[in-house]
């Protein structure tokens, strides 16, 4: 009597489905769980276990229901990962429909580096943001992203990347890495494929017309040298989206350092738009501008690795030998900025090093070096600090990209 009306009860539960993790867990458990049963279906019921043997139904049925309750109740916030990940989803599809948007943040980077940099020392700095959808069939997008120091300008077919500050720009093909990033459903989409463990759910709302989910991210594995990106910090990161249209509404972006935490990014504002103008994504550049990028090099240079270029580098420094840091340094703005200083003597180089999601390597080093000042006299000093160094240029050779601490 007690087997039969235990059964009894347990037709009659009307359970949610598990977690897509739970299921495919229980699948390789139990394979067969999930099959629709030969003939018979509660009506309602969201998902049936094969037909199996009564005892054994019933065993199975107060093991999966044990085991839920401790992966929810228990567990806490990694068990947590297939709800967040559905609500990404949605969020991530509603707010990719939009054929365009432009955005208003604050991001704590600073003047002089690229916009993941963070500055953990300055104030936050305003950066704003038109975007044609990236992501439609057949269509490459348009972007545009600027604070006071650098604008990235992508028309369908080009990036310019302009300087004001310096008066110098450069040209590539195809949209420049990391503007298609700036669309709100990428920023979406890299939460919910951060490898696992890698997000934590920390708060998930979802009340007054508004959902609200709070995850913490571990950074990247830096081996030797202090994080300076956004994605090489431990970080917390809370997306807000309207429950009527599932689009992202606001973020929130935090690094986590020495026990607290300091905010790096804030959607100001967002405005969803069928369209927006061509002229945006065109830049009038001033007639003198300087066009910097990769130069051709000679063999010798060609064939070196990141140690014997940056030997080199410091050596063409030394000799104030403009013509060979022309050939090792894109910039000629930085060019004439060494030549200033002069290094006058190099006290150590290391071994190149890879670190956090830098896509070249670091050479640290010591230097001495003499900055001119013309009228107003001659200083010198000392620096340490670490040489950045990348090869995915079309000629697939090492130069220098910053790091220069003088």
């Amino acid at each position: 009597m007690r087997d039969r009306e235990l059964r009894k009860r347990l037709r009659a539960i009307r359970e949610p489905a598990p977690s897509p993790g739970l299921r495919v867990r229980l699948e390789e458990g139990i394979p067969g769980s999930f099959r629709r049963p030969e003939r018979g279906r509660a009506p309602g019921r969201a998902w049936t276990m094969a037909r199996i043997g009564t005892a054994t139904a019933v065993g199975v049925a107060i093991t999966v229901v044990a085991a839920w309750l401790f992966m929810t109740f228990v567990l806490g916030p990694a068990s947590t990962a297939p709800a967040y990940a559905a609500v990404l989803e949605t969020v991530a599809e509603a707010t990719g429909e939009a054929g365009a948007v432009h955005m208003v943040l604050r991001m704590l980077t600073r003047e002089g580096e690229d916009f993941p940099y963070v500055n953990l020392e300055g104030d936050l700095q305003e950066v704003e943001v038109w975007l044609q959808n990236p992501l439609q069939p057949g269509d490459r997008g348009r972007a545009r992203v600027e604070k006071p120091d650098r604008i990235y300008c992508f028309d369908g077919k080009e990036t310019i990347f302009y300087h004001p500050t310096r008066r110098e720009a450069t040209r590539g093909p195809g949209m420049y890495g990391g503007l298609d990033l700036f669309w709100p459903a990428g920023w979406v989409r890299q939460i919910l494929h951060s490898p696992s463990p890698g997000v934590e759910v920390l708060e998930h709302v979802e009340a007054d017309g508004t959902g609200r989910l709070v995850v913490r991210e571990k950074g990247a594995e830096m081996g030797g040298r202090a994080p300076s990106s956004i994605g090489e910090f431990d970080r917390e990161t809370e997306v807000v989206w309207d429950l009527a249209t599932r689009r992202l509404a606001g973020l929130r972006r935090w690094v986590l350092e020495e026990g607290g935490k300091k905010l790096f990014a804030e959607l100001v504002s967002i405005e969803y738009l069928p369209l927006l103008e061509e002229g945006i994504f065109t830049l009038d550049l001033p007639p003198d501008v300087t066009w910097a990028g990769v130069k051709e090099a000679s063999t010798e240079l060609a064939l070196l690795g990141p140690r014997e270029v940056a030997q080199r580098f410091f050596q063409a420094a030394t000799e104030g030998d403009q013509a060979t840091l022309e050939q090792l340094l894109p910039s000629p703005w930085f060019v004439k900025r060494i030549l200033r200083f002069r290094v006058t003597r190099v006290e150590y180089l290391g071994e190149p090093f890879r670190s956090g999601t830098y896509p070249g390597v670091f050479v640290p080093y010591r230097v001495e070096y003499r900055r001119v000042k013309g009228a107003w006299g001659v200083s010198s000093g000392t620096a340490e600090h670490n040489l950045a160094l990348r090869d995915d240029n079309p000629q697939r050779r090492w130069v220098v990209d910053g790091g220069i601490g003088f």
